[in-house]
Order: C-alpha cells, then sequence, then structure tokens
C-alpha cells in the first residue's frame, strides 16, 4: 500500500523536505501546522489566539485534503514557543474539539521563527 503525500494548494508549500499532511491506509498525519496563510503571511504576530485559530484552520485543511476531519483526530501534539500562552491556545483549541477531545501533548519549545507562538500535528484514523 503506497502513501499518499499531499500539499493542500491552500497551505504553505513546504519550504523543506517534507509533506504537509500523508495517508496510508486509514492512517492519516500531519506535518505541525502554524499561523501562515495560503500566502506565507504569518496571521496573528503575537496574539496567541488568533495564530491558534489559523493552525487549527490550516490542520482542518491538511486533514481534509486526506479525506479526513477534526472528528478522526486521536492525538495531537501542541508546541508552545512559552507555557505563558497555555491559557490562550487552550480555550481556541476547545472550541475546535468541544465534546470529542483527542489525546493531546502540550509542550514548550523552541519554534522554526521567533514570531511563532504555537505549532499543532496531529494524527487521524479514518474509518
Amino acid at each position: 500500500m503506497n502513501a499518499q503525500r499531499i500539499n493542500p494548494p491552500s497551505l504553505p508549500t513546504p519550504a523543506a523536505a517534507y509533506s504537509q499532511v500523508v495517508r496510508k491506509g486509514s492512517l492519516v498525519i500531519t506535518a505541525g501546522q502554524i499561523a501562515f496563510d495560503a500566502d506565507s503571511n504569518l496571521v496573528g504576530e503575537g496574539d496567541i489566539g488568533a495564530q491558534t485559530r489559523q493552525t487549527l484552520e490550516n490542520l482542518k485543511t491538511a486533514l481534509e485534503a486526506a479525506g479526513s476531519s477534526l472528528d478522526d483526530v486521536v492525538k495531537v501534539t501542541v508546541f508552545l514557543s512559552d507555557m505563558i500562552y497555555y491559557q490562550g491556545m487552550n480555550t481556541v483549541f476547545n472550541e475546535y474539539f468541544q465534546g470529542r477531545p483527542p489525546a493531546r501533548s502540550t509542550v514548550q519549545s523552541g519554534l522554526v521563527l521567533p514570531s511563532l507562538l504555537v505549532e499543532i500535528e496531529a494524527i487521524a484514523v479514518v474509518d
């Protein structure tokens, strides 16, 4: 069974050797999504709520390109540039996963750009 490697046109084109989302059978795995729009512009500089919302919209786009959705997500990893952003991220995160939260890890990590506050990756299983 071959893996589908997908880079949706409405997401920024990867600047390195990776795919935005990969599907193999019923398993869908996304790359870490960040708060860039399709033109590679940062959305919400300095605003954790706006960055989390754009990041989760990008995650939805990646999942949908592989025939999946947020409903299929079983695990996410959230990377925060600083844990002071946890509450703001969590408020928006709960809007997107209300009533069906996946397993989740949240860690503080240096992100690829200093202006990024959050990055989120996901694993989904499609029936």
